[in-house]
C-alpha cells in the first residue's frame, strides 16, 4: 500500500483564511495583536525562524516585535524583560525563542514567562494544566500541530488506539504524549534509554517521532497501515530531512506527514491562532 499525504501546507492554508478573518474583527474593534518575540544570541536558524514568522503572521494582520538580547544575557535579564511585557498593554502574546543559550535553563526563566500572554505553553501553569489533563489557556503549538494533523488522518478518533510517541522532550514528546492521552489512546513513550524501539514501533497504529535524528524510522519499523506523524526537522547537505524515511515509510503507513510540508506550517498558524486567542480576551 501507499500512504496518504497529510498535507501540512494545505491545512495552514486552511487556517491562514480563519486567522484572517478572526483579525480582521479584532482591528474592526479596535484592537491590533501583536507578538512579542524575545530571542537571546544570533543562532542562525533561531534569525531564520523568527524571520519567517514574522513575514508569515504580518500576512494576516498581527505584528511582531522581535527583540534580540545578546548572547550573554543573564536569566535575571530574561527575566526583566518579560515582566516588563508582561505590563505592557500593546502586547497580547509573548515568545521566548529556543533553543537557548547553553548558559540559561528555561527552569529558570519560564515561571516569568507572562501568563495570560504565554502563546507557547511555557509557563509552568499551562505546563502543569496540561500534565493534569486539565485544558491549559495555551496549548503549546508543536503539540497542537501533531494533534491537529491527527485529527485529519485515518486514524482519528484516537480512543483506544495504540500509539508510540518517540522522543520525550518536554517541547514536543512529553505534552503530545499526555495530549494523546487525553483522547484515550493507549501511549508507549521511547527515548535513547530505551532498549529498542521494537516491538512496541511496529505494534503502533500511530506513530510520531521528534528526535532530532535524520532518517531513524524506515518502513520496515511500522506497522501497515500506520498514520506517521514526523516531527523532525534536520538540515542535511541543504536539505531538509525529517526523522522518517518518508520513501520507505511511504509504502508501508496508511497517512504521512512529508518534512518539509507537513508539522512545520501548521505549528506556526498553531503559535499565531493562540495569540489572537490570547487577543480576544480584551474583547471579554
Amino acid at each position: 500500500m501507499t500512504a496518504k499525504i497529510i498535507d501540512g501546507r494545505a491545512f495552514a492554508a486552511e487556517m491562514r483564511t480563519e486567522l484572517i478573518g478572526r483579525t480582521t474583527a479584532l482591528h474592526d474593534a479596535g484592537i491590533h495583536p501583536c507578538l512579542l518575540i524575545v530571542c537571546i544570541g544570533d543562532e542562525p536558524a533561531n534569525a531564520s525562524y523568527v524571520a519567517m514568522l514574522e513575514r508569515t503572521a504580518r500576512k494576516v494582520g498581527i505584528e511582531v516585535i522581535v527583540d534580540y538580547l545578546p548572547p550573554d544575557t543573564s536569566a535575571q535579564d530574561v527575566r526583566e524583560r518579560l515582566s516588563r511585557a508582561a505590563a505592557d498593554d500593546a502586547i497580547h502574546g509573548v515568545l521566548l525563542q529556543q533553543p537557548l543559550p547553553k548558559h540559561l535553563s528555561i527552569r529558570a526563566i519560564a515561571d516569568s514567562m507572562p501568563l495570560h500572554k504565554d502563546v507557547d505553553g511555557t509557563h509552568p501553569t499551562n505546563q502543569g494544566h496540561l500534565a493534569f489533563g486539565r485544558q491549559p489557556e495555551f496549548v503549546p503549538a508543536t503539540p497542537a500541530a501533531v494533534m491537529a494533523l491527527l485529527e485529519r488522518s485515518p486514524s482519528w478518533p484516537l480512543a483506544g488506539r495504540r500509539a508510540v510517541m518517540i522522543g520525550r522532550s518536554a517541547v514536543v514528546g512529553l505534552p503530545v504524549a499526555t495530549l494523546l492521552i487525553a483522547q484515550n489512546a493507549t501511549v508507549t513513550v521511547l527515548h535513547r534509554s530505551s532498549q529498542s524501539l521494537q516491538p512496541y514501533a511496529k505494534l503502533a497504529e500511530v506513530v510520531i517521532v521528534a528526535v532530532g535524528s535524520p532518517g531513524l524510522i524506515t518502513g520496515s519499523m511500522i506497522a501497515e497501515g500506520a498514520t506517521v506523524i514526523d516531527v523532525g526537522t534536520t538540515p542535511v547537505d541543504g536539505e531538509m530531512k525529517g526523522d522518517v524515511d518518508f520513501e520507505s515509510a511511504f509504502e508501508t503507513a496508511g497517512a504521512i506527514t512529508p518534512v518539509p510540508g507537513g508539522v512545520g506550517p501548521v505549528t506556526t498558524m498553531a503559535l499565531l491562532r493562540n495569540v489572537l486567542k490570547a487577543a480576544e480576551a480584551k474583547l471579554r
